[in-house]
């Protein structure tokens, strides 16, 4: 495999770099996707703590689930509709 310098003359590179590469950016997205599930995930957790009652809890969770699978309902629609 070739990669090209500033100056556009074609560089070897080994295949054993490329795959590392690859390899550290999938580890880098699943560092991004994973953060952002915890903080959501936690965020939501604050949102329960704060509600009065047990009742409250479960009533402000399913409320949360409706939201979210109404928004999931939204994007699958809308990848129907305009595939990339």
């Amino acid at each position: 495999m070739t990669s090209r310098t500033i100056a556009g003359t074609p560089v070897a590179t080994a295949a054993g770099e490329s795959d590392e590469h690859d390899r550290e950016q999938v580890l880098a997205q699943y560092r991004r996707e994973r953060a952002r599930r915890v903080l959501v995930l936690d965020s939501l957790r604050a949102h329960l703590d704060e509600q009065p009652s047990p009742r409250a809890v479960r009533t402000c969770a399913r409320t949360w689930v409706a939201d979210l699978l109404a928004l999931a309902e939204q994007v699958a629609k809308n990848k129907m509709e305009h595939p990339e």
